[in-house]
């Protein structure tokens, strides 16, 4: 049996150490994809250990910093409001686990995932990587079942990052404020109103269960931990959507009922006409992110039933 172990770790390690040998040179060449939307994770990061609470935490994919003006609830609901949402390519466990390792007592968390991410996985291994770098706060967000993929995607980041050797390292994304939302003023630049290659299927039979799941999981875990979690649908352009509005309408009834947190903006409000849309479906220009905020703020004044949050303290 002895032996039988000793030959098991042997094979173990003739495979953990030229892989670890290989992300160690993968990680060691100079990263110039520092200025990707991505890689704002790693401002998001440091945004969760600093801000001061009592705190409102946007997540999303890239909707939540487009569609959201972090300064405007800070001052409307008299609270630090942050926004770590990147890509949502990142995937909906990266997002949970961040917000599971960083979250305090008293914050109020509105998730507002993508369609991509009620529908399917979603997840971009190699843009895990360009997110994380050698950030080791990032690091440990990263989900222990993401590891297999990071292993199958090294070669096309080692690709990437030698592409961009010549780009030069980029810092935080300028598009970003400090308080991790997009505060550059943005106009719409899709000429048909909407993305025509990136069709939007809002029906039922679509939704990705696992998902849902892992929210209510996750928010049973911050309930006991003394975090609020809410749920918003994120901004969608309603000129990309293909499914009926009697499907669309039954897929939102499908995700409120499946979820056991509040839906405290509803699909009916996410989305919005093509007027409001910047580059993509999901990216709202800086008047449609002043809508969606008032009704982000709305929405929270309505479940948090106050005005402020240090109201809501004071009231526990």
């Amino acid at each position: 049996m002895a032996r039988y172990l000793k030959k098991m770790l042997a094979m173990a390690l003739a495979v953990a150490l030229p892989f670890a040998l290989w992300v160690g040179i993968l990680l060691a060449i100079p990263d110039h994809r520092g200025g990707s939307i991505a890689a704002t994770i790693r401002y998001k990061a440091d945004l969760m250990q600093t801000a001061e609470g009592p705190r409102v935490i946007f997540a999303g994919g890239s909707s939540s910093p487009y569609g959201t003006i972090c300064a405007e609830v800070a001052q409307q609901l008299d609270c630090n409001a942050i926004c770590v949402g990147a890509t949502a390519y990142l995937g909906l466990p990266f997002y949970l686990q961040m917000l599971e390792t960083y979250a305090e007592e008293g914050d109020v968390i509105v998730l507002a995932p993508e369609h991509s991410l009620l529908t399917g996985e979603a997840v971009d291994y190699s843009l895990v990587w360009e997110g994380a770098g050698r950030d080791p706060d990032v690091w440990r967000c990263v989900p222990a079942s993401y590891l297999p993929g990071l292993f199958s995607s090294t070669a096309e980041y080692f690709k990437l990052k030698l592409e961009a050797l010549s780009s030069g390292a980029g810092g935080y994304n300028e598009a970003f404020g400090p308080l991790g939302d997009v505060t550059l003023h943005r106009e719409p630049l899709l000429a048909s109103g909407y993305m025509e290659g990136d069709p939007i299927d809002l029906s039922p039979e679509r939704i990705y269960a696992e998902n849902l799941e892992r929210i209510n999981r996750f928010a049973k875990k911050m309930s006991r931990r003394g975090v609020t979690v809410l749920f918003a649908f994120a901004p969608t352009d309603r000129l990309a959507v293909v499914s009926s509005g009697e499907k669309t309408q039954a897929f939102a009834q499908a995700v409120g009922d499946a979820l056991e947190i509040p839906v405290m903006l509803p699909l009916s409000k996410a989305l919005m006409g093509g007027e409001y849309f910047y580059d993509s479906n999901n990216h709202l220009t800086t008047e449609g992110a002043q809508i969606n905020t008032q009704n982000l703020i709305a929405g929270l004044r309505e479940q948090l039933g106050v005005q402020t949050l240090p109201e809501r303290a004071q009231a526990e």
